[in-house]
């Protein structure tokens, strides 16, 4: 219901945006989708990529002739890092969001293709499934809150002046995971390569 009021608000946006023929965009929502390669925790536990889904919010605060300055919150969720390594008794996976509010730096932000560089930090969630790779329950799950610090940059394409496709790569760097064995690392990186689209209005 609330992804459903969202996305209803976003189009009303959208098309009121159209309406007006505003001449400049301020707002722009990215839809992206790509996948994420982890930190492997040693000889405990390394993970398969996963599959990534992103949505970000970017208010254009400044503009100058050949660069723009944007406010951005990127929301990432990876729904199941798959547990690579064998044994029965480890968990099975695990899934991650980050939220990581911060500044975009546009270069020829109304062109036909723009270039950005952003940065931010957050939250991270690091969810261990219930499950035992065997099956069987894990008693021992563990859920894990900590901060993020994340770098990233892209390409923007226009294809329309409300609608541009974005490729993008950001790595979002967090405090250590917590799982019901031991692993030895107190940091994380998570690398993050996307590609979809971005609506402007």
């Amino acid at each position: 219901m609330r992804l459903m009021t969202m996305c209803s608000a976003m189009v009303i946006a959208l098309t009121v945006g159209v309406g007006q023929a505003v001449a400049q965009t301020r707002y722009d929502v990215g839809l992206v989708l790509g996948a994420t390669r982890t930190s492997e925790e040693g000889a405990a536990l390394a993970f398969d990529r996963a599959t990534t889904y992103q949505a970000t919010f970017a208010w254009r605060a400044w503009e100058g002739s050949k660069v723009a300055v944007s406010l951005e919150v990127p929301f990432l969720a990876s729904p199941a890092f798959t547990v690579a390594t064998a044994g029965g008794s480890l968990p099975k996976e695990y899934a991650a969001l980050y939220l990581t509010p911060g500044v975009r730096l546009t270069v020829n932000p109304n062109g036909l293709v723009s270039v950005f560089g952003s940065a931010g930090g957050g939250y991270a969630r690091y969810s261990e499934s219930k499950e035992r790779a065997n099956g069987s329950p894990n008693p021992s799950q563990r859920d894990t809150n900590t901060g993020a610090l994340e770098l990233g940059g892209g390409v923007d394409v226009r294809a329309l002046r409300w609608l541009a496709f974005r490729g993008e790569v950001r790595d979002v760097y967090t405090g250590a995971r917590n799982f019901s064995i031991v692993t030895p690392h107190n940091h994380v990186h998570n690398v993050v390569v996307s590609g979809g689209f971005v609506l402007r209005f």
